[in-house]
Order: structure tokens, then sequence, then C-alpha cells
């Protein structure tokens, strides 16, 4: 996991939470000019956070506890809720649901209310080691083996219902449910596209960008390997 220091996240033009080095969180306002700025402290010892309303963040710890926190901030830690532990990366769909991949690589919907540990939840996938929610019915999945995914609910079975995007993948980014950007191991980043009438992607039909090297403008003809799905996924 990459340490998230130095990071903010704004809210509007008078409102951002800030991270700092140190690890401190803060919630600040504007006017903006002088530093610090009006501000109120909402926790130490933060490894990353994701805001979801000036009165709601949900903050991963340094020792790996996940938390549903609470405003009015300036007390630390504030009033706060556990939604898991031994996390490594998380996404909060709202503050009721909240995609959770513990350190052992495990990827599960968590689900409120929040409190105690564990909750209620359903195991999406293993062997992970990376993802990117779109909803809590849909999400990208990297796995810890290169191969790229495009799960849907209904969670619970692992595998889920799942059909495979491309390998080789180091890191991505999913722009809808049709459309991902994927850097794959050599280095080539490529704009990928769902095209068939049955859902299946179509790895690499356009180059995007190439990062290392000669830049290559053929559009790739091979198809096979995108028609390979899970046994649950098949159409």
């Amino acid at each position: 996991m990459i340490r998230n220091q130095n990071t903010f996240q704004a809210l509007s033009g008078t409102e951002a939470f800030v991270l700092d080095t140190n690890g401190d969180l803060w919630l600040e306002h504007g006017p903006f000019g002088a530093v610090p700025p009006p501000r109120q402290q909402v926790d130490a010892k933060v490894w990353t956070f994701q805001a979801l309303s000036d009165t709601e963040v949900v903050v991963l710890g340094n020792d790996g506890n996940l938390w549903l926190e609470h405003g009015p901030f300036g007390t630390v830690p504030p009033v706060r809720q556990q939604i898991d532990t031994s996390v490594d990366q998380y996404q909060a769909i709202n503050d009721r649901e909240v995609f959770v991949l513990s350190k052992d690589g495990t990827l599960w919907l968590v689900s409120g209310p929040f409190g105690t540990v564990p909750v209620s939840r359903q195991r999406v996938d293993g062997g992970v080691k990376s993802f990117q929610a779109l909803s809590d019915q849909e999400l990208f999945i990297l796995g810890a083996d290169g191969h790229l995914w495009l799960a849907r609910a209904p969670f619970g079975t692992v595998p889920p219902h799942h059909q495979e995007i491309d390998e080789n993948v180091s890191a991505f980014q999913g722009i809808s449910n049709t459309q991902v950007l994927v850097l794959r191991t050599d280095n080539n980043l490529w704009l990928e596209h769902c095209l068939t009438s049955l859902g299946h992607y179509l790895p690499a039909l356009y180059f995007a960008y190439n990062t290392g090297g000669v830049q290559l403008e053929a559009v790739s003809t091979d198809f096979e390997p995108v028609l390979k799905s899970s046994a649950a996924g098949s159409v």
C-alpha cells in the first residue's frame, strides 16, 4: 500500500480536508491566504481518508483500523464507529456501505450500522491487489496475478459473476463499466472498451499512450482473450 501523505480532498472552494506529513487530519476553512487557515483537527495517526461530507469522513489509521468519523470536529478522536480492522484499502459508497480490502487480499462489501467488528459483510473475491467500485453492484478488480476483471453483484460466492478485461496489468482506472484505462506490465497504456452485445471487453482495441519505447499506432485484432469469462460469468 502506498502511503497517502501530503494529500487533501476539497469539498468546495471554502472547505477541504488536509492530511499533513505528521499524519494529522484537518478540516480547513476559507477564506484562504493565511497559513494555517481556520481549521479543526479531525484525527491523528491517519494513513488515508475519504471524506463523505464536511461532517462525515472514513479514516484508516496507521494501525489498520477503519473508522466512520463524525463532526463536529476539534476533539481527537471524534465521535466514531469502527468499520473493520486489518484493512489495506477501502472505498466507501456511502455512510452505510464500504468495500474493504483486507491485508490478506480478501475483498469484502461491508454494511452498516457500524460499531461492532466484524460487521455484516459479504465476501466479494480473494487474491485481490486493488479495486475500484463503480457502485455497490459493480466494480473493477485487479488480481494479484495481474488479471483485471469487471465483477457484478450478487456477492457472497467467490469468485463472483465477472468478466475478464485484460492480463499482465499493473494499474488501471475505470472510467465507466464500458471503458477503462489499463497500464500493462510492459509500460504500455491502453484505453479499453466493451463493445460487444454480450458485454465482453475487447482489450487494447485502441492504443492510448505508450509510456516507454516507441509509440504504437496499430489496432489490436487479437480478440480471443477477451471472450474469456469465468464459469459463473459465462453467457
